[in-house]
């Protein structure tokens, strides 16, 4: 069998053609991704993080965050008394307590979803006997915003403040197969707000 040989100067020709192919291959693929983000547009606020989670959790308590993997036992729990099957994950959420008994008060999560080639910023927050407190649109990219304007409507959504969470799940339910923002905010909402309710009941 005849031994083949590369020289040290051919190797090294190799290698820098290899590393250049992976770069442009990088490159390319960012360029994409930055493409599909540009045109989306700017990210148009309409409240702040802060000012939504004063606005839904109740007022004067102390706010606690959390940062918790969905056990198997949550997600078993959520598929049983709600029919809503969680995705897996960490999650960050947010408990209000009484100062003076500590008692849990309320909860509330705050969340970003993918929506076309842009971002929805959403928050939701319930009390302690399973009712939607406030929910609101933070954010959207420019591009969309007629998306919702025309559809749930942007800041506070008033349709689902005072609901029940089992209420919600039937909305989100029924706005399946709706316009595409539509049934991306009412399914958002209903999970997280069945995420609430599991965490909050694990927690008491």
């Amino acid at each position: 069998m005849r031994n083949v040989r590369i020289s040290y100067r051919n190797l090294q020709y190799i290698i820098i053609i290899t590393i250049v192919s992976v770069l442009s291959g990088i490159i390319a693929l960012s360029g994409s991704v930055l493409a599909h983000e540009g045109h989306a547009g700017k990210l148009v606020v309409f409240l702040k993080k802060e000012e939504a989670l004063k606005q839904i959790l109740p007022g004067g308590a102390k706010v606690v965050q959390r940062k918790e993997m969905l056990d198997r036992g949550k997600a078993e729990k959520a598929k049983k008394e709600f029919g809503v099957k969680l995705d897996d994950g960490v999650y960050t959420y947010y408990i209000a307590r009484d100062k003076t008994s500590g008692a849990t008060t309320g909860a509330a999560i705050v969340t970003e979803v993918a929506y076309m080639h842009g971002e929805v910023n959403l928050a939701i927050g319930i009390d302690t006997k399973g009712n939607v407190t406030k929910a609101a649109i933070l954010s959207v990219n420019e591009k969309y915003l007629q998306d919702l304007k025309s559809s749930v409507g942007t800041g506070y959504l008033r349709q689902f403040e005072g609901v029940t969470i089992k209420k919600l799940v039937t909305m989100a339910n029924e706005a399946s197969g709706s316009a595409k923002v539509t049934e991306t905010i009412y399914s958002q909402m209903r999970d997280m707000a069945v995420l609430l309710s599991i965490s909050l009941t694990s927690s008491q």
